[in-house]
């Protein structure tokens, strides 16, 4: 199907962000949509958390809107809208992915599918290695659930505010009693380094961790999609195993318009 302009008949998703200057997964999903078969568009919104609640109302009513897609920084507040959620939500407290159901909003979360599908790709994937993933917000929860359900052993989380690494930590644990989690600040013994923060949206952010620390034989991911982050650039220098967002993106588009369909995939 060629590409077209969105018409009356389209249906559109909304990708609620904000910001949302930097917003490019319609150039990863609309022509993904296409390609399906499917005259679908991803349309970005950006929405002040303030008018969240109201915005998503009114979309729910609009007969040519499927769904939306959620991102920085309304994951959870996304999540508490829901009338029902699926079980990687319900452990991650976190939505990325809404379907309207007759006025009725159904969220699931597939980040986490998404990150572990291109890590393996990557090659990157051992869950005999540590795992340290930094962030413990909606990302890094979803991050830390999917390489527990994927089979890590050993997951270690870190967070600027080290209460909530602590806490998600201890969370993991007790769904997941044969994952030793840790807080440790040592990259030394870690065969995958995540960036789940913000850092790197914006060009001259600080580094989430130093690349000097992390072990040569290492991969690194960063789930910024929007930019090539000056944190990759550093660990691409020290001939490490580099990820970027996008993969992790690319990895779940397809469980998504599964989801928008209504279909279990």
């Amino acid at each position: 199907m060629t590409f077209q302009v969105p018409l009356g008949k389209s249906k559109l998703i909304g990708i609620l962000a904000h910001p949302a200057a930097h917003v490019r997964a319609p150039n990863l999903y609309t022509p993904a949509f296409w390609n399906a078969g499917l005259d679908w568009h991803l349309i970005p919104f950006d929405v002040a958390p303030r008018y969240l609640a109201d915005t998503i109302r009114a979309f729910s009513r609009m007969e040519n809107m499927l769904g939306l897609n959620i991102t920085m920084p309304h994951k959870a507040h996304v999540y508490e809208l829901c009338t029902e959620v699926g079980p990687a939500a319900e452990f991650e407290g976190v939505v990325n992915t809404v379907r309207f159901e007759n006025g009725q909003l159904i969220g699931d979360s597939f980040d986490g599918a998404g990150f572990v599908g291109a890590l393996k790709a990557s090659g990157g994937f051992d869950t005999e290695r540590r795992a340290v993933v930094i962030g413990a917000g909606g990302a890094g929860r979803a991050i830390v659930h999917a390489l527990a359900e994927a089979g890590y052993q050993r997951i270690g989380i870190l967070n600027r505010d080290m209460s909530r690494a602590r806490y998600l930590a201890d969370y993991l644990s007790k769904r997941y009693p044969m994952v030793r989690t840790d807080t440790k600040d040592d990259l030394s013994d870690a065969g995958l380094v995540v960036n789940a923060t913000s850092l790197g949206l914006h060009s001259g952010d600080p580094l989430p961790a130093d690349p000097a620390l992390i072990a040569d034989n290492a991969t690194v991911f960063d789930i910024i999609a929007a930019r090539d982050t000056e944190f990759m650039c550093a660990c691409n220098d020290l001939n490490l195993n580099v990820i970027g967002g996008q993969p992790m993106i690319e990895h779940q588009i397809g469980l998504q318009v599964a989801f928008w369909k209504g279909v279990s995939k």
